[in-house]
């Protein structure tokens, strides 16, 4: 424990000497906060060194941690912006399929979803037919969007069952 207590003073002491001077270095190609963070970064990876008991820290040797980070976070950024990028070549052609109109009779429409019990067909109508967003039609309902969510897909279910059966299906093309 004294190793560790004797390590943590030598970090105190060159943070009290040198934490403006480090600061000021990062501030020159960071906003504040992020000059705030990578100075005491330089600070903290101090305490992670080995044999720092044994070394002689100057300010120059905390000015390159602290320009190293800053490389660091900027190649971090580079790389994340690249795969912004890409993800945005890329989110039109899987995004942005285009979903024919289909023209659907009212009468008929309520006739299909009067199968479903009021509060499946009301989900099924604001969020499908109505285009409506699961927030906007939890609003519009009142309860939270998981049950929004729950029961619009219980309803299409439902609905899929009713008109995949064999039976209806040749009633539909006995009737046609």
């Amino acid at each position: 424990m004294p190793s560790q207590q004797s390590r943590a003073n030598i970090v105190l002491d060159l943070f009290e000497q040198y934490y403006h001077r480090v600061y000021c270095f990062s501030r020159r190609s960071l906003p504040a906060d992020s000059a705030e963070d990578i100075a005491q970064e330089v600070f903290t990876r101090l305490l992670k060194l080995e044999r720092l008991p044994e070394l002689t820290i100057s300010v120059s040797y905390l000015i390159k941690i602290a320009d190293n980070l800053i490389k660091r976070r900027y190649n971090k950024n580079q790389r994340f912006n690249r795969f912004l990028e890409s993800a945005e070549e890329l989110a039109p052609a899987t995004v942005n399929r285009h979903v024919p109109e289909v023209e659907v009779d009212r009468a008929e429409l309520n006739r299909h979803l009067s199968h479903l019990c009021p509060k499946e067909a009301d989900a099924v109508r604001l969020v499908v037919c109505e285009g409506l967003s699961y927030q906007e039609a939890a609003a519009s309902m009142g309860v939270p969007v998981s049950t929004v969510n729950n029961w619009k897909y219980r309803g299409l279910q439902k609905l899929k069952d009713r008109y995949n059966e064999p039976e209806t299906a040749q009633a539909r093309l006995a009737a046609s």
